[in-house]
Order: structure tokens, then C-alpha cells, then sequence
């Protein structure tokens, strides 16, 4: 028989257990990393809720500094039957924030726990605690002079050991962000400390150097998922090159997107494309499209949509790295292999390895490794202030003829509900992976319904075609992971195992990626 899925999201604590939790936490950790004030714990619900949301809502937050309050927080926790939610910085806004799943929850947030413990150039690596954001990396690397660059997202005031738990992307050649870790130091739910990989060895200097060590590997355990929180992380790093040149091959017409992505398939399979190429959509608006220095006020949505996107229908960034005659290489077979595309432009641009920020081009600042918040000021300056967004993630086959589907399938849920999107595809070597920000404005209670709405119905249309989201938020978890049905959700039950054995009680981040422990299963 199927097991339940459970949907419930309420606290068990009475307000007296809550109230024993924030003593006995306030005196491990002192008064100042217990939150309490409704003002400073609104900062770690979904940072796009209504005034007047009920669900997804943390009781209090607390935040640690050191590996040993995390303890600490978890044994006191176990104690009490509470449950916590992980949460490394919460600037994952798309997708809840620092919003948990069970209402009523404490966040464990790590923002305090922001040393960067070792950089290593030679060997290419870092080891980072969670509160280190992209910022905090690339400026502790500019000021010591190293000749190293770091994977950055679309918006760089994130985690990274956060961002990269969640699967999350950059654009160079670490842009899979996953793949880049080697070795994890964690907390249990038993408040027991282990160390992947060859960090099981005290002191060894292979900890970053090496990914598996003797036995089953574990980092990928850890990431999205709930059974442990981890406190610290090793990420590889990219030697920085010589030059790169970067820009994008834009066509212009609708029909255009399956043969571009095609002619991109090989050049990304084979290497001669580096890094995580983006392919952004952007359909003309009936009003004519912006610019995105102009004032766009009284303009209508898909125009003011239109000025925070690149040009072109179709707009796929790309990047070469290394030796000036590499390059220059690449970029050529590049070239030749898509100038059969109809009007077809490639604009591209080239610069040094050590270039400065100031001088890079404001769209090339990501494929650069420079972490900048350019997109979402684009968002506020053109959507507003006070615009939101829920973000819909699918992983597809690279072929145009399911970019093509995908694409036709969610602009005809936008246009129907009268809602526009940032939409595009990262580009794995084998997939791609939707990224689609579907945009509202906060103080829109209707509008905000329509858009989880338009984006609950996506994520069942992926699901028609064996397609799933690669991360979700909270309010979609659920449906995202009954998806995974094959043998009667034999992974799920797979899960619960895990969980039931590392976190019986189910303290550690509950229903965090569709993981609950069996007796909250059986609830």
C-alpha cells in the first residue's frame, strides 16, 4: 500500500515547552542569538508572504556561532520534542526563504557562522562555514591577492554552503555548484559531530583534496534533505585564466528556440561550450520592448518584464576559459556551428582573468565569477519595489523539442492568469533546468493566489511528461514529491528509513524536501 504523505504542517509544542526552549537556548547561546521580537523573526518567513499568511511560520529564531552551540541547540530540542528548520543565510527567496515547513518551528539560522576557516590556492579549494556568502568569498580572494575564482548564482548575497545543499547553480565551470563539494563536516540530530570523506582521518590534509574516502561517500546525503546540518563544507575553486570571453548567441524568432538549442546541445556535451550556459526566453511585448535604462512606468507588464531581460527572443549566454589560443579556438567552432541559425547574432566579448568589476560588462558579471545583485535591481527598478516572485524549477531533456514544449506550456498558464515571468533554462551537459520566476506583487493577496496557482498547475503539467521540479517551495513540496511514485514510492520509503534511523523524532528540518520520519507519516 502507499504511505501517506502527510500535509500537516502544525507544531505539536504547547506554548510552556516553547517557553522552557527559549530559557534554557537563550542561556547556552545568550539573549542576543535568541530572536523573539515579531520584527526581527519576520525577516525569516517567506519573504513574499501576505500580511495575513498562516502557514510556514517560525515560532522564534536562534543562531548559533560555533559547532558546539549547534549541539547544544539540537540536544535541547530533542529534549523538548521541538523541531528546528535549517536555514544558512534564507536568501533563498523563490523558494521560501527561511520559512519552514512545519508551522510553528525554531529556525536554526547560520548566518554568525561566517568564517572562512581555509583557502588553499594551489590546490584550487575552500573550506566554508554556512553564513559565508559569494560576496564574502570572492573579497577575502581579491584582498589576499589570489589567483582563483569562485562559481557565483544570479544574485550573490546568498550562502554558498546553502546555495550548494540546495542544488543550487553558478555559471563557470563549477557551476554545479553540487559537484564542487569535497567533504562535509556535520551535526546529527543525535547532536553527534562526523566528518565525510577522508575528514574522517584527524588531520588529514586530504580533506578538500579528494572526494570519496573509504566506504560509501556521503555528502550527497546531506543535501537537500534533512538529516543533519552541516557546519562546514569544502568547495573546489577555478584557477583563474589567462582571458575568458563571454556574451551570447541571440535569435529573434519564436520558432527559433529548438534549433538553438539543438546546434548548443553538442558544443555543451562535448566541452567546446564551458561552464553552465543560460537560455533565456523572451517574448516581444504587444507595446514594444524596453530598454532596461529606461523609465518604464505606466507601461505594461511584459514591457517592464522586458527591461530587466537580455536582448533577443532567445538569448543563450556563453563562456570560454584558459589560454588566449584556446579561446579563441572555441569561440571560432562556436561561431561556424550556429551560423546557419536565421539571423542568427553572436555577440561576444573578451577580457583578462584579473579584470576588475567596474570593468566588466553588467550581464557578464556572473559568467565572470563576480558575485553582484544586478538582476534584482533590474527586478525592483522595472517590477517595483514591492515585487515578489515563486519559482518554478523542472529539469528537462536538452533537445528542442522539449525546451519548445516547455516554454509554449508555461506562458499559456501566464498569459491565462494574467501573469508575466522571468523564464530561461541552465544548461547541463545531458538536461536543463527550468528557471522561471513567476512575478507578483506582495501587497497583492489576489495576485500572489493567482501566481502559486499558475505555478501548482506547471508543476502538474511537468509531471504529465516524467518531468520534476529540482527544488521547490514549501507550499509545493508535497507535490513535487509524490511524483517520485515508481514501485510505490520506494524512494520515499527509502527516505523515511534514513530518516527514522539518523531523526526518529523528526526534530531536524521535518517535511524538508518531502522527508518526515514514520510516525509523522502516520499523523
Amino acid at each position: 500500500m502507499t504511505q501517506h504523505m502527510t500535509t500537516s504542517t502544525e507544531l505539536k509544542s504547547s506554548p510552556s515547552v516553547l517557553t522552557q526552549a527559549i530559557a534554557r537556548m537563550t542561556d547556552v547561546l545568550g539573549a542576543d542569538a535568541v530572536l523573539l521580537d515579531e520584527r526581527q523573526v519576520k525577516e525569516f518567513h517567506d519573504p513574499y508572504e501576505g500580511a495575513d499568511a498562516g502557514d510556514y511560520q517560525p515560532s522564534f529564531v536562534v543562531q548559533p556561532s560555533t559547532v558546539e552551540e549547534i549541539q547544544a541547540v539540537v540536544r535541547i530540542a530533542n529534549e523538548l520534542q521541538i523541531q528546528l528548520w535549517t536555514s544558512s543565510t534564507g536568501r533563498n527567496y523563490g523558494y521560501g526563504g527561511s520559512a519552514p515547513v512545519v508551522n510553528g518551528s525554531v529556525v536554526l539560522s547560520l548566518r554568525r557562522m561566517n568564517k572562512i576557516l581555509e583557502i588553499n590556492e594551489a590546490a584550487g579549494y575552500a573550506l566554508l562555514e554556512p553564513g559565508v556568502s559569494f560576496f564574502d568569498l570572492y573579497n577575502e580572494i581579491k584582498a589576499r591577492g589570489l589567483k582563483l575564482w569562485i562559481s557565483v548564482p544570479d544574485l550573490g548575497w546568498g550562502s554558498i554552503v546553502g546555495n550548494t545543499l540546495d542544488h543550487g547553480y553558478g555559471y563557470t565551470v563549477n557551476g554545479d555548484h553540487a559537484s564542487a563539494v569535497c567533504g562535509m563536516e556535520v551535526v546529527l540530530a543525535s547532536g553527534e559531530v562526523v566528518r565525510t570523506g577522508l575528514g574522517a582521518i584527524s588531520n588529514s590534509p586530504m580533506w578538500q583534496r579528494h572526494k570519496r574516502g573509504f566506504g560509501p561517500s556521503l555528502d550527497s546525503l546531506f543535501m537537500q534533505s534533512n538529516f543533519g546540518i552541516v557546519s562546514k563544507m569544502g568547495v573546489w575553486l577555478m584557477p583563474e585564466p589567462e582571458v575568458f570571453t563571454t556574451g551570447a548567441i541571440i535569435c529573434h524568432n519564436d520558432e527559433d528556440i529548438a534549433p538553438l538549442i539543438d546546434a548548443l546541445r553538442p558544443l555543451v556535451l562535448d566541452g567546446t561550450i564551458q561552464g553552465l550556459p543560460l537560455i533565456t526566453s523572451s517574448p516581444e511585448p504587444a507595446d514594444g520592448r524596453a530598454n532596461p535604462m529606461e523609465d518604464t512606468a505606466g507601461m505594461s507588464k511584459a514591457a517592464k518584464l522586458s527591461a530587466t531581460l537580455p536582448p533577443g527572443r532567445w538569448h543563450a549566454r556563453i563562456a570560454f576559459y584558459g589560454h588566449e589560443a584556446i579561446v579563441e579556438a572555441r569561440r571560432r567552432i562556436v561561431t561556424d556551428a550556429v551560423a546557419h541559425l536565421p539571423g542568427v547574432t553572436v555577440d561576444l566579448r573578451s577580457y583578462r582573468g584579473d579584470v576588475s568589476p567596474e570593468d566588466v560588462h553588467p550581464l557578464d558579471l556572473v559568467p565572470a565569477g563576480i558575485p553582484n545583485m544586478f538582476l534584482l535591481d533590474m527586478m525592483k527598478k522595472h517590477m517595483g519595489e514591492n515585487v515578489g516572485h515563486i519559482d518554478f524549477s523542472p529539469a528537462i531533456p536538452f533537445d528542442g523539442e522539449s525546451a519548445a514544449k516547455h516554454e509554449l506550456m508555461v506562458r499559456t498558464i501566464l498569459e491565462e492568469a494574467g501573469l508575466v515571468a522571468g523564464f530561461g533554462w541552465i544548461a547541463n551537459t545531458r538536461s536543463l533546468v527550468g528557471a522561471c520566476m513567476v512575478f507578483f506583487d506582495v501587497n497583492n493577496p489576489a495576485e500572489a493566489a493567482a501566481a502559486h496557482a499558475a505555478v501548482e498547475l506547471m508543476c502538474q503539467k511537468a509531471a504529465e511528461w516524467g518531468w520534476s521540479e529540482y527544488r521547490a517551495h514549501p507550499s509545493l513540496i508535497g507535490h513535487v514529491a509524490k511524483n517520485f511514485d515508481f514501485n510505490d514510492h520506494a524512494l520515499n520509503r527509502l527516505y523515511t528509513s534514513l530518516k527514522d534511523a539518523l531523526d526518529p523524532a523528526g526534530t531536524l528540518s521535518p517535511g524538508n524536501h518531502g522527508i518526515w520520519p514514520s510516525p509523522a507519516k502516520k499523523s
